[in-house]
């Protein structure tokens, strides 16, 4: 036997024979590294980050800033190194998370403010996440469009978490698409409906261009808060020949994009107020998230319209009305059964005067649901009370303008 193998030998048995254990390895074993990875996407872990850790956030060069940071300190006198009963592996995967060097920092600098199951919450809520994005396939992918706008001075923005939420099961595809009215003014500027209507007309156009996005995922997701005669002029653009979906903001629940379930159905029912004089001469009250009186609408619509209501069976008129899905679809069931009679009963009637107390997304399908070249032209109003009632805004599937 040779020298060194002689050593090794010896080395060897002293090893064996040593009550001495070999202190462990403050190196991450490579596959638990990568298992991290997977499980992260490659993102910041710490709540609210998500920073891409594989390109520089600044040049987006490839590289590796990801660090793997203990939650349960390597040491027992590292950070939350007692915080609870210590992992038997240290490098469990499930004691390890993937951070940028700022946040890494920030937990191991205050270990009395992130405690362990601070730090397992924000893990535990990123890769669930990571999880539900990529178990969805390829059908289940969408296009978002949000709509924005001034009403009275406000302009509500939705967060890109807030959208996450409402699209599940689906997934937003590529750069939300926006259109933004906020820069026009405020709903009381009459000219400025007309400069909205055409831009909403030349955003949707270039939606559903040939080679854009859409025609990826074929599918469309639609939030939007604007003035009614604004969301109806949209839904009158939005193409049938996609499948759209269209989404309420509930102020009460605290993921105010997302539709409630398992509750029980909003029921409407279209009434009579009024006969009119004038076979042509039709005006339809929207009486959903707020009563409208028809005593209350303009001089013009006088003795010679026929006026309709849609109002809710069930319940009271509520802004919190709209809480499903189903909720909306059941409306939308009874407005083109409206539609209908109105083109069996008035099979000349060219115009319909439209007063609407709805939700958002009910002003969209009453846009959608209009048939081109078919249905009468909605004739569109304002309830505006320092100006005395309701204005004329915007005439919708107007014929004379296709």
């Amino acid at each position: 036997m040779g020298n060194t193998a002689q050593k090794t030998a010896i080395d060897t048995e002293i090893r064996d024979l040593s009550p001495v254990e070999a202190a462990p390895s403050r190196s991450v074993p490579l596959e638990v590294k990568l298992e991290l990875v997977a499980r992260s996407a490659g993102r910041c872990e710490f709540r609210g980050c998500n920073k891409f850790l594989y390109a520089h956030h600044l040049t987006s060069e490839s590289g590796n800033f990801a660090e793997n940071a203990h939650i349960v300190a390597f040491r027992e006198k590292g950070p939350r190194g007692l915080d609870g009963e210590r992992p038997q592996d240290i490098h469990d995967c499930q004691n390890l998370m993937l951070l940028c060097a700022p946040c890494h920092k920030l937990v191991d600098d205050n270990p009395e403010k992130y405690l362990r199951h601070d730090l397992e919450a924000h893990k535990r809520e990123h890769e669930a996440r990571i999880k539900k994005v990529t178990d969805v396939g390829p059908d289940a992918l969408t296009t978002v469009l949000q709509v924005k706008a001034r009403i009275g001075t406000n302009v509500v923005e939705i967060s890109q978490a807030e959208v996450f939420d409402a699209l599940h099961p689906r997934y937003p595809a590529g750069e939300t698409v926006f259109i933004d009215l906020a820069s026009l003014g405020d709903e009381k500027g009459g000219p400025r409906y007309d400069v909205a209507a055409e831009r909403i007309a030349e955003e949707l156009a270039r939606l559903y261009a040939n080679g854009s996005g859409l025609q990826q995922t074929n599918h469309l997701s639609v939030f939007g808060l604007a003035p009614m005669p604004l969301l109806m002029t949209l839904g009158s653009k939005l193409s049938n020949k996609v499948p759209t979906d269209f989404f309420q903001c509930h102020r009460n629940k605290p993921n105010r994009w997302t539709w409630f379930e398992g509750e029980e159905l909003a029921q409407y029912e279209t009434r009579k107020c009024r006969d009119g004089s004038d076979a042509l001469k039709v005006a339809l009250i929207l009486s959903l998230s707020g009563s409208i009186d028809p005593a209350s609408l303009p001089a013009a619509v006088d003795y010679r319209y026929s006026v309709y209501e849609i109002k809710l069976s069930s319940d009271t008129p509520n802004p919190g009305f709209l809480r499903q899905r189903a909720d909306l679809e059941a409306f939308r069931d009874t407005y083109r059964r409206f539609l209908a009679t109105m083109r069996a009963q008035h099979p000349r009637l060219t115009e319909i005067h439209m007063f609407p107390a709805a939700p958002a997304p009910v002003a969209i399908a009453c846009g959608f649901d209009l048939l081109p070249k078919v249905d009468p032209t909605l004739v569109v109003y304002d309830n505006v009370m320092k100006d005395g009632g309701f204005i004329q805004r915007l005439k919708v599937n107007d014929h004379e303008r296709q």
